[in-house]
């Protein structure tokens, strides 16, 4: 339970307010002068799978085989990426062609799953230079306000914009699968697609509305891109704490990790309701 009242004070703390001067509209912008021919999926598709797509969000699967090199391709939108295993050694070639010095190891035993905070970013090609593919997740939010790119293709990145649950540590975990969230509360937790490596669900709890007691049995990512309302969260152990409201005046995207979850519930008492994603991560040894 300590675990869990650490949470508590960490989302308290994410209250914060960071101005955000460079929202604007991408047309107007005056940054963003390349044709919609290049953006990943259509400029390198054979790298840039798109697993989910709707009116707030896309979800890319990267890969880049080992000495290969993208096609160069850009992107429109801030994301979050996504790692789940060891990355390669490679770099970017920028707008114009330059290389930059070789970089982005990610070892085997980094503490997975790995998030970062991306802004857009111009056309580039990614060149992996090691024995291995380079794959990872990228989950781009379309209603995020535009921001100008890096210059030359360089990728913006903010460390302000993940934090880490401690891992609940309970006696045991006696709680069988079926009380895992996306079969106790079918109509909060929404499955939008599962691969053999992960499963991404969207969570929306309506004003006045309660999520059905449930697990989830997996280290995972809450991702975020709009304020959170305030609520009662019950624990596995009938314990229940109130939740304020997130991120009201936050800079977004934002997410937090965390290890698998016991049994729990949220209950909206506020008058928007609450909507973020759940990233579950399938062969991830959560180390906080």
């Amino acid at each position: 339970m300590k675990a869990r009242k650490l949470f508590l004070a960490m989302a308290a703390l994410l209250l914060f307010t960071i101005p955000n001067t460079q929202a604007q509209d991408k047309a107007s912008s005056g940054c963003w002068p390349w044709p919609d021919s290049l953006d990943a999926v259509a400029a390198d598709p054979q790298n840039h799978i798109v697993l989910y797509e709707d009116s707030k969000i896309r979800v890319l699967d990267v890969h880049t085989p080992p000495h290969t090199m993208n096609s160069k391709h850009d992107h429109q939108w801030l994301s979050i990426f996504l790692q789940d295993e060891a990355q390669p050694l490679g770099r970017d070639h920028g707008t114009d062609g330059t290389p930059t010095p070789p970089g982005g190891e990610v070892p085997a035993d980094a503490p997975f799953p790995a998030l970062t905070v991306a802004g857009t970013q111009a056309p580039h090609a990614f060149e992996n230079l090691d024995t291995f593919t380079k794959h990872f997740y990228r989950v781009e939010f379309k209603k995020i306000p535009f921001e100008c790119p890096g210059k030359n293709g360089a990728m913006i990145f903010r460390n302000d914009g993940i934090h880490t649950q401690p891992a609940v540590q309970v006696a045991s975990w006696s709680w069988p699968p079926s009380m895992d969230l996306v079969i106790t509360s079918q109509q909060t937790d929404k499955v939008l697609f599962e691969t053999y490596d992960l499963r991404f669900v969207e969570v929306t709890v309506p004003p006045n509305q309660k999520q059905a007691m449930g697990e989830t049995l997996w280290p995972a990512a809450l991702l975020f891109f709009e304020p959170q309302p305030k609520g009662v969260e019950t624990s596995h152990d009938g314990q229940t704490f109130p939740v304020e409201r997130k991120f009201e005046s936050a800079k977004f995207p934002m997410a937090i990790r965390t290890g698998p979850q016991p049994p729990h519930s949220f209950e909206n008492k506020d008058n928007f309701p609450a909507h973020y994603y759940r990233v579950e991560f399938k062969k991830v040894n959560y180390k906080g």
